[in-house]
């Protein structure tokens, strides 16, 4: 099966194009991408400031979508993966590779943290690790992570996928999303929404943090619970949304990605 680029991303059947353009090609680009977050986000915490964290992570994510999303799509995270798949803008065999690529990416990118740092600096930012807010069930994380990752993929399927309202400042309006999510849930649930980004850490961290999987569930809970929900808006909102009367709407035999 292969792909032909398309103006939003991958995603048309084309046999014209080769396997590594439209399979291996935008793989690596979410791998690198989701590593590179990864990596930036946990040196971060060194300053443990809310404000520098959630600034650090939105920039990285915006700069990513635009130096990257034209390869790919730019999705950098699992979640949005699977909002993109319920959305009905990829084929699922693509995005299951770029999940894969996405989950292998944060791994490494969390190597590279503590390759880089001192003992005591990756400790004390607990290896990149996401924290739940003092006394925050985890329930009550799950549900803040579902809210967050909502807003967050309908934000990203609204500016990338839906004939009205797409626009080209769709990496700085998703990079203000992550920004703000940041900001206001990061004290309570760590404002994860991104499970790729949560699993890295927890596993390169295993061993020297001893508590790295104790509330790793909620980072995959949640975020998923919230992709699923707002591809599930989002296929709502654009029955009701576009005009199929309009000049603009132009029904495709294809699919797009973002």
């Amino acid at each position: 099966m292969s792909y032909s680029e398309t103006e939003n991303g991958i995603n048309v059947k084309d046999s014209s194009t080769g396997y590594y353009e439209t399979i291996v090609r935008p793989i690596l680009a979410e791998f690198v991408g989701v590593c590179l977050l990864v990596f930036v986000g946990s040196l971060s915490l060194q300053d443990n400031l809310q404000a520098t964290v959630a600034l650090t992570h939105g920039l990285t994510v915006t700069l990513l979508i635009i130096g990257l999303g034209g390869i790919s799509g730019g999705h950098f995270n699992p979640a949005v993966s699977l909002g993109v798949i319920v959305a009905g803008a990829i084929d699922t065999e693509l995005a299951i590779g770029y999940i894969i690529g996405q989950l292998l990416g944060g791994v490494f990118g969390a190597t590279l943290v503590r390759a880089m740092l001192p003992s005591h600096v990756y400790k004390n930012i607990k290896g990149g690790n996401h924290r739940l807010g003092f006394d925050v069930e985890s329930n009550q994380a799950i549900l803040g992570e579902i809210i967050l990752t909502t807003a967050l993929v309908f934000i990203v399927l609204m500016s990338t996928i839906n004939r009205r309202t797409k626009s080209k400042l769709a990496p700085l309006a998703i990079g203000f999303a992550v920004t703000v999510d940041i900001l206001s849930g990061g004290r309570t649930t760590g404002a994860s929404m991104n499970p790729a980004r949560a699993l890295g850490p927890a596993i390169v961290s295993y061993g020297i943090m001893t508590d790295s999987f104790d509330d790793l569930f909620v980072w995959w809970v949640g975020p998923l619970l919230g992709g699923l929900l707002a591809g599930l808006l989002y296929s709502g909102s654009e029955l009701r949304w576009v005009d199929q009367s309009s000049p603009q709407f132009k029904p495709q035999a294809s699919k797009q990605t973002l």
